[in-house]
């Protein structure tokens, strides 16, 4: 079983991130795949001002995957699960989906943030979009 997490660092990510290992831990040869996807908007405005090219977009999409898995890393060595960590760049759901159909996912579990109603129909929000996307179950985790 090949689970994605994405993460971002925050709480409902933790959590899913928890839930995550709990389904690895009861099915045999499972694996997590931790991603976090930074795009132009996900990127801190300190760096966003000093990108100037590719390669800066690149190192400091870096920066923020590392800072945004650390957390999650840590939970899976502490739990002797199998997994994979990686940084992406792109737009998110539209990553998150096509990581799952190229891995061949069997879930996605990932947070969210508990917009409420009204502001997640104007402002979208990832965890709507990749279930609109994904091929595949994804499990919301509060």
């Amino acid at each position: 079983m090949r689970i994605i997490v994405p993460v971002d660092g925050s709480a409902p990510a933790t959590h899913a991130v928890v839930h995550a290992l709990s389904l690895a831990r009861n099915a045999q040869d499972a694996e997590i795949l931790l991603v976090n996807v930074q795009s132009r908007e996900t990127i801190e405005v300190s760096d966003v001002a000093a990108v100037i090219s590719a390669d800066a977009d690149r190192e400091a999409a870096a920066r923020q995957s590392k800072k945004a898995l650390r957390r999650a890393i840590g939970l899976c060595r502490e739990a002797a699960v199998k997994f994979e960590a990686r940084a992406e760049l792109g737009p998110v759901a539209e990553t998150i989906a096509r990581l799952a159909r190229e891995l061949k996912a069997d879930q996605i579990v990932m947070g969210t943030r508990g917009l409420g109603a009204l502001r997640g129909l104007v402002l979208g929000s990832v965890a709507t979009n990749v279930i609109h996307l994904a091929r595949i179950p994804v499990t919301l985790v509060k």
